[in-house]
This record gives structure tokens, sequence and C-alpha cells, in this order.
């Protein structure tokens, strides 16, 4: 079996700088012990390892590729209401299941650590700390899965930005940046912080 591969890379230079008609022919490959090789050629923009300016790159599926600036600025707009969202929904995330439970009043820290010792002494090891959460944070299937959902629509949308941003399309990068900072705006008094 033939392990060597050359990948030739033809390059074409236009008058702005960018290259993309630049492919790369991955024809030497042999694929699973056959000897029959099979021709491959990938576009330079399919395997962008730098950022690049573009009105017609593709977000999220090749159907969704602005033909033009308008639909380009639009597929920007939707991007910055989407990050701007994302964070909204953490603040909301945050208020909603970082409080304190009903009936349980949350203590400062020095307050809370001398409860602790009077409810179960110095002695107190793992178990009772163990014991003093479930007690603190009761399970409740409604609360819970509230929470759950709210963390795979908080998850999903965060996964949306990343892929938007590894297009290392300038504009999309830049749109996402834009809503984080406006989310943050609105919303960043009451803790926006993704943890």
């Amino acid at each position: 079996m033939d392990m060597s591969m050359t990948m030739p890379m033809a390059t074409t230079a236009t008058a702005t700088g960018a290259t993309p008609s630049s492919t790369m022919d991955m024809s030497g490959m042999s694929g699973s012990g056959h000897d029959s090789a099979m021709p491959m050629t990938m576009d330079m923009s399919q395997m962008a390892m730098v950022f690049f300016q573009s009105v017609t790159s593709p977000l999220f599926a090749k159907a969704w590729t602005p033909a033009g600036p308008g639909a380009y600025a639009g597929t920007c707009i939707f991007l910055i209401a989407l990050a701007t969202l994302h964070r909204v929904l953490i603040a909301v995330r945050n208020l909603v299941f970082e409080t304190a439970p009903h009936g349980h009043q949350k203590l400062d820290p020095d307050e809370e650590e001398a409860a602790y010792m009077r409810r179960y002494g110095r002695s107190a090891g793992v178990l009772a700390r163990v014991r003093r959460a479930l007690h603190d944070n009761p399970f409740r299937i409604a609360t819970e899965t509230a929470r759950a959902l709210s963390e795979v629509v908080v998850g999903g949308i965060g996964y949306l930005l990343m892929l938007a941003v590894m297009t290392m399309n300038v504009g999309y990068f830049l749109s996402v940046l834009g809503g984080i900072f406006l989310g943050a705006f609105l919303a960043g008094r009451f803790g926006t912080s993704d943890h």
C-alpha cells in the first residue's frame, strides 16, 4: 500500500490579493487499501485558515449563502441579534436559576460558614456538606427540566455562534462580537458570565 501523499497547490492571484480559486489536488491519495485513486479537489475557501472578506460566504448551510451585499448585511444583522439573544438568555438563566430557592435565604459567606459549623460541628466531613447541599437545593422535576432546557437553548445558540465565527469571515466575526457587546450592554448587570 502506497502511503505517500502529494498535495500540489495551484494558486491564482487576483487584483485584491485574495485567492478564491486556489485548489488542492489530492488525487495521489488511496483509500482503504484499494489501489485505485480517488481524485478530490478542495477550494481554499473550504479550508480557510485566515480571516477573509466575502459577501457570499455561506452560513450554517449552502442554502444560506448571501447573494449580494444586501443579503450579507441581513445575515450580519441576524448574527448580531443571535449573539445579543444569547447574552440576554444567559442573564435570564442566571436570574431564574442562580437565586436562592424559596424558603431559603442566602447568607453572606461568613454567616453561611458559621451556620454550617453550628449545624454540623467541626468534625463534619464531606458527607455532611453533600447532605447540606442537597437540603439547600432540593430536586424538583419542573425546575430541573426548565434548567436543562434553558442550558440546551443557550448551548445550542452558543454553538451556532461558534460555527459562524469558524467560517473565518470577518463580517460574521465582527457581527458576533458586536452582538456580544450589545447583549452585555443590555443585560450585563444581571450577570451574563457563561459558566
